[in-house]
């Protein structure tokens, strides 16, 4: 080190900047009888994907979520939100995502 050059303490971010949207994304997971998963947006509607685990499930769900808000807010349309949520089936178990843009 050259004590010429004090150095300067390296710190991370403490807070995630402001302009950066999250949505709240509720999806309801299910078992299907072949043991596969299947999850359904409970909040926005016509999203819902299978897949072999809740991970996958999740996984693709995300991707078309974030495509729905980003479509509209780009149009400036309103979300289409359903509210109240769809009702959860006694099968189902309730996820809540936050999505960034």
């Amino acid at each position: 080190m050259n004590s010429d050059h004090p150095t300067t303490p390296r710190s991370l971010p403490t807070a995630a900047q402001a302009d950066v949207p999250t949505f709240g994304c509720v999806v309801y997971v299910s078992t299907l009888p072949d043991g596969r998963k299947k999850g359904r947006v409970a909040n926005i509607e016509g999203i819902e994907h299978t897949a072999g685990t809740e991970r996958e499930v999740l996984q693709r769900i995300v991707p078309d979520f974030k495509k729905r808000v980003s479509d509209c807010l780009a149009a400036g349309d309103s979300i289409p939100w359903i509210d109240p949520i769809l009702a959860i089936d006694p099968n189902e178990q309730k996820r809540f995502l936050p999505v960034h843009l």
